[in-house]
């Protein structure tokens, strides 16, 4: 097997380490987590289930498929002609699009438990959310997690007393700077352990 000119690739990652901390925006998708300098960070294009780096050489993802967003592959004709015609039509305004309200009918349909829907721009704002409903619902400032959920101040609280608290816990090195002092000891982090019997 001969081994992939990954030139372009490889130059990017040098650029990027440069001027963005981690090489990326996403932790999960740092590309570092590979083979650095082997594996390419960077894609031209996507489609289904394949990837092509920027020196054209074209890979099946069987990695982490877009974080997990991807559950159709990329570049799906039906959702791209979908999302097409929405923009056509505008994705902006002052008032409110009508889809809003047909989702949370749907949400409410999938999740009959629910009495309302609020949406959120992102994971870490959800979470956010989640934690802030958690304390205000039980009245304690405690709360135990598992699993990487940002980079807002009561996630990183749990790196307060020591840097390494999360390490191994998916993603080592997250620093706490810049986190106040006073939440240390508010978010405790556990391990799920899945045992082999």
């Amino acid at each position: 097997m001969t081994a992939k000119k990954t030139t372009s690739s490889i130059a990017l990652q040098k650029r990027a380490k440069s001027i963005i901390p981690g090489l990326t925006q996403l932790l999960s998708k740092r590309p570092d987590m590979f083979s650095t300098n082997i594996w390419p960070g960077y894609f031209s294009k996507s489609k289904g289930c394949q990837v092509w780096d920027l020196d054209g050489n074209e890979y099946l993802d069987m990695s982490i498929s877009g974080i997990g967003a991807n559950i159709l592959g990329y570049a799906v004709d039906e959702v791209d002609d979908a999302v097409i015609n929405s923009i056509r039509n505008g994705v902006s305004s002052s008032l409110n699009c009508p889809e809003d309200v047909e989702l949370a009918e749907k949400l409410l349909e999938l999740h009959p438990w629910s009495e309302e829907v609020r949406y959120a721009r992102c994971g870490g704002e959800a979470m956010t959310v989640a934690v802030r409903i958690a304390r205000a619902a039980t009245g304690k400032d405690k709360i135990a997690f598992s699993g990487y959920h940002g980079w807002h101040d009561w996630y990183l609280s749990a790196n307060v007393t020591s840097n390494s608290n999360l390490n191994d816990h998916l993603i080592p090195g997250l620093s706490p700077k810049g986190v106040p002092k006073a939440l240390a000891g508010t978010a405790l982090l556990f391990l799920l352990m899945i045992s082999k019997r």
